[in-house]
């Protein structure tokens, strides 16, 4: 894998920390301000449209052993998030085979759209689940690169839980909750229009009462309104959490009781039932993402995993210069996010370089 100069490592990382996640300080990867020369501070977290990051399988060894060692560096002995489980007692070094195996695969499928340098993706894929396969968040995210239901059905074709007859029968357990997605849904879109078609009695508010108070005029309809208004929404919202519930509590128990949460033993499952625990269409789809997001970005790396958190037209701006490039959005999520991944890399980069 040939890294280009403008994508320099040291570079890279100063350009990442200095410029967009103005939090982090440059000395916390190292870098001292004062021996920095002109180039070490020039911005270059472009990626080359020629660039070229195909791994041998020379390099592939390589990468699984800096990714583990990393792993092993900063959580040997702890219980690790996602997976309920010490660091030793995972099988992380075979993880990592398949894992690096599919990304390789992936970059070189897509380096038409554009090139994407691996270990960034495996960096950013560890921010995203610990490189867990079962990792589900509340938010109904899931699989290794944590795709929404939405995005992994329509935007990659992917078999989400729920979504076939046979996913309703048995043998798959509480085949009754298998339209809790679609419930779920269903209620978001309830949610959203009876916010829009309710803007009188939303827009009641502690001023507007005070007001009326003393002018010593009457709001009781005006107040009974809101509280119906507020009653009704949270009706709604109790019934959206007890929707998600129940999908999480059927994607679970089908995972631990039919696929043992073993996606090596039982890969037939997994890719009948929801294939966002898999490794190969997940990780092209990531890939897929951050190709097409660093085409639209001129090669901007952090513009691209941005977009994958937050969207990709939340980096787009209209002003001028950075239209090209794209911005951070402003969302605190999204430059934590940014900035584990830039963190992530580092370390996995300079172990890999160094082997």
């Amino acid at each position: 894998m040939k890294h280009p100069s403008n994508l320099n490592r040291r570079n890279f990382l100063l350009a990442g920390s200095g410029l967009a996640i103005t939090s982090i300080a440059a000395d916390a990867f190292g870098q001292n301000s004062s021996n920095q020369t002109t180039e070490d501070t020039s911005l270059r977290f472009l990626i080359d449209r020629n660039s070229s990051f195909e791994l041998s399988d020379n390099e592939r060894v390589k990468l699984e052993r800096a990714v583990f060692d990393f792993m092993k560096t900063h959580y040997s002995g702890m219980s690790l998030q996602f997976w309920q489980q010490p660091f030793e007692q995972i099988d992380f070094e075979n993880r990592f085979t398949n894992i690096i195996y599919w990304i390789n695969k992936a970059v070189k499928h897509h380096e038409s759209l554009y090139p994407v340098d691996p270990i960034w993706v495996i960096s950013q894929i560890k921010a995203e689940s610990l490189f867990c396969e079962f990792a589900l968040s509340r938010s109904l995210a899931a699989g290794l690169c944590q795709f929404m239901p939405y995005t992994a059905r329509a935007g990659h074709q992917m078999i989400v839980a729920g979504d076939l007859p046979e996913h309703h029968l048995a043998p798959y357990k509480k085949p009754e909750l298998a339209d809790s997605l679609k419930q779920y849904e269903a209620l978001i879109k309830k949610r959203s229009h009876f916010i829009k078609t309710n803007k009188s009695a939303r827009s009641f508010s502690l001023e507007k009462a005070l007001s009326y108070m003393a002018e010593g005029q009457d709001a009781k309809e005006e107040a009974q309104k809101q509280l119906d208004y507020m009653a009704e929404l949270n009706t709604i919202n109790d019934s959206i959490a007890a929707a998600k519930d129940n999908y999480v509590d059927y994607i679970e128990t089908n995972i631990t009781e039919l696929g043992k949460r073993d996606l090596f033993g039982h890969t037939t499952f997994f890719t009948q039932f929801d294939e966002r625990f898999t490794y190969q269409k997940p990780i092209f789809a990531m890939v897929k993402m951050l190709a097409n997001a660093l085409r639209v970005r001129s090669g901007n790396i952090l513009s691209a995993s941005a977009a994958y958190n937050a969207g990709l037209s939340k980096t787009w701006t209209n002003q001028p210069i950075y239209t090209q490039y794209g911005l951070m959005p402003a969302y605190e999520e999204t430059s934590l996010y940014v900035s584990k991944i830039i963190a992530n890399y580092e370390e996995i980069s300079e172990r890999y370089h160094a082997a």
